[in-house]
């Protein structure tokens, strides 16, 4: 013999013989969870969506903008320097092996 399943819903806050799943809570640090409800609740709550619907085919570049300023005493901006675009994400050439850790990647030491 199995024993029925007992929920509360979520919405009114009744236990209910058959709960309706209505919403996955997902949970970076540990397990998620999931939200139930009654019969008469659930057509309150939109249908349950694929997580894997929301994740972009396309990948997409990281960007990352530095700028140099100099500013007064007061923070305003008195004269505007370089700005550097770094872009990630794209093939990169492996870093290469060497008895330094981490290998340092700096201008300076590269061209040494």
């Amino acid at each position: 013999m199995t024993r029925p399943a007992v929920r509360m819903c979520a919405r009114c806050h009744r236990t209910t013989d058959d709960p309706v799943l209505v919403h996955e809570v997902h949970a970076a640090t540990g397990p998620g969870f999931n939200v139930y409800a009654c019969q008469d609740c659930a057509d309150h709550y939109p249908p349950l969506t694929d997580v894997y619907e929301l994740l972009d085919t396309t990948p997409r570049r990281s960007r990352l903008t530095l700028r140099v300023y100099k500013v007064n005493a007061e923070g305003a901006v008195t004269e505007h320097g370089s700005e550097v675009e770094v872009l990630a994400g794209g093939r990169t050439d492996p870093v290469p092996r060497t008895s330094a850790y981490p290998p340092c990647g700096c201008p300076r030491c590269r061209t040494q």
